[in-house]
């Protein structure tokens, strides 16, 4: 007898399933995504917030340069019987100039003078140029001169690294035993100061006359067009401005700038050729270090100022600190130290952010550097970005009080 074969009986799905699972489906791939999206955004919070700070590394690093080389190749005084007649910076405060015929000062500033209320100042040396020739320098002892025939006396180390044909350059006589004929601007035009035409050496008057002589030689600039003054100037500042088609980018936060060096053109008549140093800045305020020693003897700080001196905090008066900034002498035996800070936006806007705090001391709080400097107050809008206070501290080399 044969056994009936029953239909195999298909299990599957039932509509109430697939819904089920296609709805926890759609749930984890929603999660995903979401997840994803906070992953892609917060990386691309933080690779703009690396962009600032790289960005603010490299042009904060040429500041605290200039700062630490204000003063390099700056002559004391002139050559007897000289009358040097030179022009300085077009675009910047008549106060922060020496022309025309003063001894150029180190440092110069204005207080909450730029945008925001920030400081300005201006660094003056050789090497606050752009050009090759301001990074160059060589010198002449008296132990290679010769009278007769022809002047023979050669600089050291005139190598291919050092001054080339054609800089702008200009010599300066140190004196080690006559305080009276050192640091001497040596000069007899008053216009063209020298120039390197043959790849040689200066000749005289430039060469050292005495063994206690020793002609110091700076390269200014490279062009041939006539110098416009016997060194060359930077200038920080904040500035909303466009300059040269380059405006604020679109991403910074309100009341924020661009902080620019700009360099004092010898060739554009004193006007500014400006380098964007870093962007989204919202205040730059500077705090100076004195020693208000007799000649500045002491060599330790006693006293900190604003940027024009007209506060002051410890052993010095107002009076004194603004007349050692109003002096080529002053700033070079009594200014030991230079502290910039700047607040700046890091990375882009951040909805979903409030920056924790409602304002910010642009200062050493631990320091009593407050009411030296100034506290900023960040606007509603401006606290959907994160914020970084740099600081810059730089002790000038080329000032008799840090030799």
């Amino acid at each position: 007898m044969k056994r009936s074969m029953a239909p195999k009986k298909h299990h599957g799905f039932t509509l109430v399933e697939v819904i089920i699972v296609m709805a926890l489906f759609m749930t984890v791939i929603m999660v995903a995504a979401q997840t994803f999206k906070n992953i892609i955004t917060q990386s691309a919070k933080y690779s703009k917030s690396e962009e600032s700070s790289m960005e603010g590394i490299i042009g904060l690093e040429l500041l605290r340069h200039d700062l630490e080389q204000m003063g390099f190749g700056l002559y004391w005084g002139y050559l007897p019987g000289s009358s040097i007649n030179y022009a300085e910076a077009a675009d910047a405060d008549a106060t922060t100039n020496d022309a025309p015929s003063n001894v150029p000062r180190a440092f110069v500033a204005l207080n909450n003078s730029a945008a925001f209320s920030s400081d300005f100042m201006g660094i003056k040396g050789t090497t606050m140029g752009s050009s090759k020739a301001s990074q160059r320098w060589s010198y002449i002892p008296f132990h290679n001169f010769s009278s007769s025939p022809s002047w023979s006396s050669r600089p050291v180390n005139w190598a291919a690294k050092n001054l080339m044909p054609g800089d702008r350059t200009i010599v300066i006589r140190h004196n080690f035993n006559d305080p009276t004929d050192d640091h001497l601007l040596l000069d007899t035009t008053g216009t063209e100061y020298t120039v390197l035409t043959t790849g040689s050496e200066p000749t005289n008057p430039y060469l050292p006359l005495k063994d206690q002589q020793l002609s110091m030689v700076y390269g200014i600039d490279q062009s041939s067009v006539t110098l416009r003054m016997p060194f060359n100037r930077a200038d920080f500042f904040i500035t909303t401005d466009t300059i040269a088609g380059k405006s604020v980018p679109p991403f910074c936060a309100e009341q924020t700038g661009v902080l620019y060096k700009a360099m004092v053109s010898h060739v554009n008549s004193g006007h500014y050729d400006y380098m964007p140093l870093l962007d989204c800045v919202a205040e730059m305020q500077v705090v100076l270090g004195w020693d208000i020693s007799d000649g500045g003897r002491a060599k330790s700080i006693s006293a900190y100022s604003n940027a024009d001196g007209s506060v002051v905090a410890g052993g010095a008066s107002s009076t004194d600190v603004q007349g050692w900034l109003a002096s080529p002498v002053g700033i070079r035996e009594h200014l030991k130290l230079v502290k910039v800070y700047i607040l700046a936006q890091e990375g882009r806007k951040d909805p979903g952010y409030s920056y924790p705090a409602a304002t910010m001391v642009v200062g050493n709080e631990n320091n009593g550097e407050t009411s030296l400097t100034g506290t900023h107050t960040f606007t509603t809008a401006q606290r959907q970005y994160h914020w970084k206070l740099y600081r810059v501290i730089a002790r000038p080399k080329n000032l008799t009080n840090n030799q």
